[in-house]
């Protein structure tokens, strides 16, 4: 099963350049909690922001050449591929970003986790649009941002 996990502000703002453009740390534990032994799937530009494999997770990263070094990463070259080894398995697969990796999987993503940030910021990168294919079921308040959680309309 793929779902895509990103926080964004409420104009679908999920970066300026290669930065999150806020730091919430309870955000942080909260994307730690939910991708904690599971598979993450990530872009080379990511990967590069983070600067290493996140711990207790496979690390999948997308990147064209094959040979590009992701220490404590799988590197796949396409979609195709990792849609094709997960598409019927029983394995939470968690799309974390960048925008063009979003885009791109949202075909696939039975359900969303959003961590909608009450602010609003300054960026220049942002999710895709979402909202005529997903149903909200269930939302959690906190302080500075809402877990909104999406599930792929019938």
């Amino acid at each position: 099963m793929f779902k895509a996990i990103v926080a964004h502000d409420p104009n679908r703002v999920i970066g300026n350049g290669i930065h999150i453009p806020w730091h919430i740390s309870e955000d942080f534990k909260h994307f730690k909690a939910t991708t904690l032994n599971h598979i993450i799937v990530y872009g080379s530009t990511t990967f590069s922001s983070i600067g290493h494999a996140l711990p207790n997770r496979k690390n999948i990263v997308l990147n064209f050449d094959k040979n590009y070094d992701a220490p404590g990463c799988e590197v796949v070259t396409s979609i195709e591929e990792i849609v094709e080894r997960y598409k019927d398995s029983d394995e939470e697969v968690f799309i974390c970003g960048g925008a063009s990796i979003y885009r791109q999987f949202l075909p696939y993503v039975d359900e969303l986790i959003i961590s909608e940030v009450k602010k609003e910021y300054e960026g220049n990168v942002f999710f895709p649009e979402y909202k005529d294919e997903f149903d909200l079921y269930k939302e959690d308040e906190r302080d500075e941002f809402i877990i909104k959680y999406y599930r792929r309309k019938k």
